[in-house]
């Protein structure tokens, strides 16, 4: 693909994101409620305070860390244990405030029938088991293919 043909599509698709932004802002004046309004506003500088303040920091942090610990830390095992916290942190910002909202009381006991808190714990366990599992899984396979002998092509 030559860079014309790449800076095209940025542009393509920069200007169709600033469109569909735009649309989106005209339906929810158009049928949101002033007071609603400030209330996603509101919601959407708590989820930037969040992900640049929590999840971005706790993220790199955990990077940092593990590059401390040992220098020969594959790359893709960084990634791999940071797609883990990443998806965690994905899931904690849509369960925590439903777990809040049923841990305080809804008015309506069917809009809220499972228990969100237990359910999300359950959840980060299992990512942490499946990101312990793709680390060993590509570590081990790494290693053998580093032990297999190469084959030249004479």
């Amino acid at each position: 693909m030559s860079a014309t043909s790449v800076k095209n599509w940025r542009v393509t698709l920069v200007v169709l994101g600033l469109l569909l932004l735009a649309l989106g802002a005209y339906v929810m004046v158009d049928t949101v409620t002033p007071g609603k309004i400030a209330g996603v506003a509101l919601w959407l500088l708590l989820a930037l305070i969040v992900h640049d303040g929590i999840i971005a920091l706790v993220t790199f942090g955990v990077a940092f860390l593990l590059r401390k610990a040992g220098r020969t830390i594959p790359i893709a095992v960084l990634a791999i244990v940071q797609a883990g916290l990443v998806l965690c942190s994905i899931f904690a910002i849509i369960v925590l405030p439903a777990a809040y909202k049923k841990s305080i009381g809804a008015n309506n006991s069917t809009v809220l029938p499972l228990d969100y808190a237990p359910s999300l714990v359950i959840f980060w366990a299992v990512v942490a088991v499946l990101t312990g599992l793709a680390v060993v899984g590509y570590t081990a396979l790494a290693r053998r293919q580093k032990d297999r002998p190469s084959v030249s092509q004479d």
